[in-house]
């Protein structure tokens, strides 16, 4: 029998807009905001027992939404996490914010990413209130993690002695422990403009570009994917996304830019110096400076094996009868930044990263069910068993 109060919960969460398109210090229009979102979450926390709901705003319109359930100061303490944001709606060939149930699936934008994840915690955390288990809630819901991660860094727990962090995301109900760093950048070619019709007289930064973008692909991108995957499906990797540069037809231009999306796996050292060295090198194999401007970087995640955390999941998830094959993945989260800051954190939510952000986006109804039976089953073991490495 379908949990209809999971499925009306995440419903009512497809209907509110929170897209965020741009990040948080850039200049423009912001479509939407997560503060509907975080009302929202706010008001169920409250409603399934949370004692006490914080508002950290981490830009206007844009709170960090923290759930707190303590009991006693003995009891180990238990952390979910998932994100308010969605990615925006263009391409998309469904109605992004009316939900539809049909074929043992709900369709619409952050089914998948990763309203489905947070529906399924929270309708956990009223199961593991309401049967008092002896353990110390915490519900992080982040705003700002589709351009970045930017609001994970606002996060302060200090105040508890966290055991660990489940983060919300589509890994079709499989435990996460390991992720690459994101590295967002722009590389910048100068030129000096001149009137088409004198190209001698100028010198074109496009053309500059060029020579960049042949060297990336055939001297740096080698490079990189010719390292230890470390038990990924793929090694360190570049692409590019967008490139800008010139004002009109017939001026030279004076200015070109690449925009660049590097991975790294954990354990590829500093992610600055590595992009300070690329610039370094390509301008001494090219000639001319390339310039390194807007840089945004998410750190990698890796987990240790035989985490207690890691245990309780799959204690958990032997427990229901299910597979259960801790993986890596090559996207990004907010358990990057979350685990840098110390906090053991693990990947585990309902859905298919393949159906995030996509023009069809949907979760299957049977895995966001299965999601929340495993998180009141973690809770269950931490209870037992405790979370804290000793």
């Amino acid at each position: 029998m379908p949990n209809s109060e999971l499925i009306n919960l995440l419903c009512e969460m497809i209907r509110i807009d929170s897209r965020n398109t741009i990040p948080i210090e850039q200049e423009g229009k912001h479509v939407a905001t997560e503060q509907a979102m975080g009302e929202f979450a706010g008001k169920v926390m409250r409603q399934y027992g949370f004692k006490e709901v914080e508002f950290h705003p981490i830009a206007p319109q844009r709170p960090n939404v923290l759930g707190i359930y303590e009991q006693n100061a003995d009891f180990p303490v238990l952390a979910f996490e998932a994100h308010l944001d969605t990615v925006g709606t263009d391409g998309m060939t469904i109605p992004p914010f009316e939900p539809d149930i049909r074929d043992g699936r709900i369709y619409g934008r952050g089914s998948c990413d990763t309203k489905g994840s947070m529906a399924a915690m929270l309708t956990a955390c009223r199961l593991i209130i309401a049967e008092k288990l002896p353990v110390n809630l915490l519900f992080l819901a982040s705003s700002a993690e589709e351009t970045g991660c930017q609001g994970a860094p606002f996060w302060d727990l200090q105040r508890w002695q966290v055991g660990g962090i489940i983060i919300g995301e589509p890994t079709l109900n499989q435990p996460i422990i390991a992720h690459k760093s994101h590295l967002t950048f722009e590389l910048h070619c100068r030129g000096k403009a001149a009137h088409g019709s004198r190209p001698e007289a100028g010198d074109n930064a496009i053309f500059k570009a060029g020579k960049l973008l042949a060297y990336l692909q055939d001297i740096v991108i080698p490079e990189l994917s010719a390292t230890d995957k470390k038990g990924f499906a793929s090694g360190n990797t570049l692409s590019v996304g967008l490139i800008n540069g010139g004002s009109k037809a017939n001026i030279i231009a004076d200015h070109c830019s690449i925009t660049c999306d590097v991975r790294l796996l954990p354990g590829s050292g500093d992610a600055q110096a590595f992009l300070n060295q690329l610039c370094h090198q390509a301008s001494t194999a090219l000639g001319f400076p390339v310039e390194l401007g807007y840089t945004h970087i998410s750190p990698a995640m890796e987990s240790a094996d035989g985490h207690p955390l890691l245990l309780r999941i799959q204690e958990a998830m032997q427990n229901l009868q299910l597979p259960c094959t801790p993986g890596k993945v090559a996207y990004c989260t907010d358990g990057g930044i979350l685990s840098s800051k110390g906090y053991p954190c693990i990947i585990l939510g309902p859905g298919d990263i393949l159906n995030a952000h996509a023009a069809v986006e949907f979760v299957e109804i049977e895995q966001l069910e299965q999601a929340a039976r495993i998180y009141l089953e973690v809770a269950r073991q931490a209870a037992c068993r405790g979370i804290v490495k000793r």
